[in-house]
């Protein structure tokens, strides 16, 4: 994964913004308005293809566009015009219930203060602009998605190459920006590879147009299967170029073995979700808030009673030196969790505060591997910066001899006023105390799931035990381990000094964390596989607090003569983490095994990709589960992925990571493997 290169913009007065990465503008000086509306907008035929969106067509079932999602993509997403130009456009064209899908590659992304200059003094789409600012991402390598305005609009943005992005994506394009700088300025964007993906991720009757009549481009295009018609170029320019995709043809996939599920229809939406922690009831309230019905049992008699019922658990992103596939899958988890949250917390309908946390370099591997991340990767400052220890010290509020990587956007929340918050949806029913046994499909396809008090049927299941529940994670072939973790709570008043902001070090500690009226102070946790015992022990609250003081002395006020029944005598809690051997989660579709026995595992792993079918998948069954210590910063992201799947929206993450977290990925790893 690339670092994010600085654009290196010029500002003159008077001037469009300058390249000198690309030396050429960015648009036309005093005329970007008009030459992207000319170009793209108009070249595309948007007004009237916004007007009709109900009265698309439905194309091949292969190849199908829904009714009422349009989706735009675009090669360089610049000072984000074309951008707002058509999502004014939608919203006073398109119907009120339909959605608008942008998505965009850009591989020298301006920050938010370059898009506030880049349209100073331009009050077209001021409304629209201020949102984008608003919910811009980090300038990390990547996929980012956004919602914007209440979901009439989706912006989905890639940070890098485009070559590398296109691949990632599976939607389905209904009209094509070919921007970015003159192909004789930008060679490694206007290449054979770009018509080609386009080609892939066009339905027949996609449109495109470009300001470029480059002969390689018309070639490039045509050789795709795309029409090419020439028109009058905007102002000075003599020709631009449009068309449509005429000749489709058929594309095997990569991985035909993680192909997408089908989504499901059903006359009355409604879901059954084992489990009530953190997992099963994001899963809840994002079914919910769309109109579901939805059920939930839990075999506790309370909801959120293990992991999930934590006093506070910290909220950051994962750093690695590379920037690897968990790195980047936690990134769009955290920003998923960021756009949960935040609104909660302002209102506060949950407990907890997002003031930043401090992640100590507890030793020189950890030093390293942050410091090799920030060189590598770049990390933006309102993402993470790096502080020396009299820096820490001074934002931890006490002191510690440890460097680290300040999130200025990370911190802390309690779990169980986030169970709540999305349980008491009036959508949602709850049923506690109940045992699963068994689930079933029935000939019907519905699912029956059998408790010791009950019986319930759904069309749809969602299975989110975590680790505990080893009969439904047996019958699902999930080889989740739990791993016991102890938390210590402390007295406020212990607090020597108060910490000012989250912290983690070998494990994390939190300042004041406000239940019930009580203060206390949170430390741990412990790591105690294979163990499985519920009773907390005076010996893992010594190593909590042995673990605070490594990291900061002073913070503490303890006696200096404590023993074991003191340590015995601290309130502590106990909670399973549900892990998995590659620390990555299972979330969505499950598969047939049957059909995966017979056309894979059966089957030599050496044939050509194209050989193999596309996956199948067992009819409206879902898992999230092994979220491990992370949960905070997945859970939310699998409520959104499942959402999809049912539905059949767009995808929300890259392809390498839904088949990084693909409920199959092991077996298919042994298998192509040769194992």
């Amino acid at each position: 994964m690339l670092k994010i290169e600085n654009p290196q913009i010029i500002w003159q007065t008077g001037k469009a913004p300058y390249s000198k990465v690309f030396e050429d503008y960015y648009f036309g000086v005093d005329q970007g308005v008009e030459e992207s509306n000319y170009i793209f907008l108009k070249g595309n035929d948007l007004e009237n293809r916004f007007k009709a969106i109900n009265s698309l067509p439905k194309y091949s079932k292969s190849k199908i566009s829904t009714n009422n999602v349009f989706c735009i993509a675009e090669t360089g997403f610049g000072t984000a015009t074309n951008f707002l130009l058509s999502a004014e456009l939608w919203l006073k064209t398109a119907p009120v219930d339909s959605c608008l899908h942008y998505i965009s590659f850009e591989k020298y992304p301006l920050n938010k203060q370059e898009l506030l200059k880049a349209h100073a003094g331009n009050d077209i789409y001021i409304k629209l602009l201020n949102e984008l600012i608003n919910c811009y991402p980090f300038l990390l390598p990547g996929r980012h998605d956004m919602v914007l305005l209440a979901g009439r609009i989706k912006l989905t943005l890639w940070f890098g190459d485009v070559q590398t992005g296109l691949p990632e994506f599976d939607d389905l394009v209904d009209a094509w920006f070919l921007d970015g700088f003159t192909p004789s300025k930008n060679q490694d964007m206007w290449q054979e590879d770009l018509y080609s993906q386009m080609a892939r991720l066009s339905h027949n009757k996609a449109s495109f147009a470009t300001f470029s009549t480059a002969t390689n481009v018309r070639k490039g295009l045509e050789q795709a299967g795309f029409s090419v018609k020439k028109r009058k170029g905007f102002a000075k320019k003599r020709e631009m170029c449009f068309g449509q995709l005429i000749h489709h043809r058929s594309f095997s996939p990569v991985k035909p073995w993680f192909s997408a599920p089908k989504s499901v229809q059903l006359d009355r939406p409604q879901a059954c979700i084992i489990g009530a922690g953190l997992a099963g009831a994001a899963v809840a309230y994002k079914l919910a808030s769309q109109g579901w019905q939805v059920t939930i049992i839990e075999a506790e008699k309370e909801v959120a009673t293990l992991a999930s019922g934590n006093l506070a658990g910290a909220i950051h992103p994962l750093i690695t030196a590379d920037w690897n596939i968990r790195s980047q899958f936690y990134l769009k988890g955290y920003e998923t969790t960021l756009s949960w949250l935040e609104k909660w917390l302002e209102q506060k309908q949950i407990i907890g505060d997002l003031n930043g946390l401090m992640q100590l370099a507890i030793d020189e591997k950890t030093q390293k591997r942050l410091q090799d991340c920030l060189r590598r990767v770049g990390l933006p400052e309102d993402f993470a910066r790096w502080c020396d220890k009299e820096q820490a010290s001074e934002i931890v509020g006490t002191e510690t001899e440890f460097s680290g990587m300040f999130f200025p956007k990370a911190g802390w929340v309690n779990p169980p006023s986030v169970v709540k918050k999305c349980l008491e949806h009036e959508n949602i029913s709850i049923f506690t105390n109940h045992k699963v046994n068994e689930f079933k499909q029935l000939t019907n396809k519905t699912w029956q799931i059998t408790t010791d008090k009950r019986v319930f049927t759904s069309p749809i299941l969602v299975i989110a035990t975590a680790g505990l529940d080893t009969n439904l994670n047996t019958q699902l072939g999930m080889d989740i381990r739990p791993v016991k973790g102890q938390v210590s709570h402390l007295d406020s008043g212990l607090q020597a000094e108060p910490l000012k902001t989250t912290v983690t070090h070998q494990g994390y500690s939190i300042g004041s964390v406000c239940i019930d009226g009580k203060n206390q102070s949170i430390t741990g946790a412990t790591f105690e596989s294979p163990d499985l015992s519920i009773q907390p022990s005076a010996q893992a609250n010594a190593d909590n607090i042995k673990m605070a003081k490594t990291a900061l002395p002073s913070w503490l006020s303890l006696p200096t003569n404590i023993i074991e029944q003191d340590y015995k005598n601290i309130d502590s809690k106990v909670g399973f983490r549900p892990t998995l051997s590659d620390h990555l989660p299972i979330i969505g579709a499950v598969v047939d095994n049957d059909y995966a026995r017979e056309n894979y595992y059966s089957q030599s792993h050496t044939h050509a990709v194209f050989r193999y079918p596309e996956q199948k998948y067992q009819q409206g069954l879902y898992v999230s589960n092994g979220h491990g210590a992370r949960g905070l910063m997945s859970v939310f992201l699998a409520a959104e992925m499942i959402y999809t799947q049912l539905v059949g929206n767009k995808q929300v993450l890259a392809n390498n990571l839904l088949y990084a977290t693909h409920a199959e990925r092991f077996k298919i790893r042994s298998w192509r493997s040769g194992i």
